[in-house]
């Protein structure tokens, strides 16, 4: 794995460039390019001054030429690209005719052809799931959320409906641990795939499981629970992420460090913002200045003063 790092650039434009650094904070590909994004499947994508988009390998070689827009991931073999699908080598293997496509999961990828309807692709291009919701989410252990009459439910991969649109806010989550967060009459919960709430709607915000525990807010402030419901961690956090080999970011009286599945710090909170661990780098910053951090709290990059370092994304 590498990671993205900016500096300032030397013309004295503003526009910060963006490297990679490996897990030992060496730097691995230099910082000439206008954009980027997190490796995946052993490539990233690298916008260059011109504004175009391509990809490259961990050393740095330009593999798939700067022919496309925006940035992009590649998932199960295949990137969204310009409203189409391009494979590892650069060809198109979905052309593009979609308004929007997102990334594939679980061999299927929501698109649209208006912005306003939307259905599901598969690994071949065929509309396998018919353009009919306003809203959908990636399948996760085989259910999409979708969103409909302004409520969300859950279909499988054929698209039938396992569960009912019932869920309420602008958003529920996809599975994991074999549970989904959902929003019912004004308060978050965690229901089953069979649609049966397995942690009673009581919470006032959540986090995705991971690894057992999941962040939820009461009163505002934010503790893990378990898979059962029981609360584990108490609720005395600001902020509180999702666990990663045993590290979640946690924000208290205005500082963040990292904490364990049982709440005590690990990585002592010295930080303005941590966010989650991606293999072994985690990003943090101080004040304007941007940390890669270790997993045991060492500093294996530190930033120029002002520039932004991007973070991951939380999953979806």
């Amino acid at each position: 794995m590498l990671y993205p790092i900016s500096i300032s650039n030397p013309s004295g434009s503003g526009d910060d460039l963006i490297g990679f650094i490996d897990p030992d904070g060496r730097i691995s590909v230099s910082a000439v390019y206008a954009g980027a994004a997190y490796f995946s499947e052993g490539k990233a994508c690298v916008v260059n001054r011109s504004g175009k988009s391509g990809f490259i390998d961990y050393v740095g070689n330009v593999v798939i030429p700067f022919n496309f827009d925006g940035l992009g991931m590649f998932r199960e073999g295949l990137c969204s690209k310009n409203g189409g699908f391009i494979d590892h080598a650069g060809r198109w293997f979905i052309p593009p005719r979609f308004l929007i496509a997102a990334a594939f999961s679980e061999g299927r990828a929501f698109v649209s052809l208006d912005g306003d309807t939307f259905g599901f692709v598969d690994l071949k291009g065929d509309l396998v799931i018919s353009p009919k919701f306003q809203q959908c989410r990636q399948f996760s252990e085989g259910l999409s959320g979708v969103y409909r009459d302004e409520r969300w439910g859950y279909i499988d991969h054929q698209g039938q409906i396992k569960i009912p649109h019932v869920f309420e806010e602008t958003r529920v989550q996809g599975f994991r641990d074999g549970l989904a967060g959902v929003k019912i009459d004004g308060m978050w919960g965690f229901i089953d795939p069979g649609g049966n709430f397995a942690v009673k709607p009581q919470y006032e915000d959540i986090g995705y499981f991971s690894e057992g525990h999941a962040p939820v807010r009461q009163n505002g402030k934010w503790g893990l629970i378990d898979l059962d419901g029981r609360q584990v961690v108490d609720r005395q956090f600001n902020e509180l992420g999702q666990l990663d080999g045993g590290l979640a970011p946690a924000k208290i009286n205005d500082t963040a460090g990292f904490i364990s599945g049982n709440g005590s710090w690990v990585i002592q909170p010295a930080f303005d913002k941590c966010y989650r661990f991606i293999g072994k780098l985690a990003v943090a910053r101080k004040g304007n200045v941007y940390y890669y951090l270790r997993r045991n709290g060492e500093t294996a990059w530190t930033s120029e003063p002002g520039v932004i370092v991007q973070a991951p994304r939380i999953v979806a």
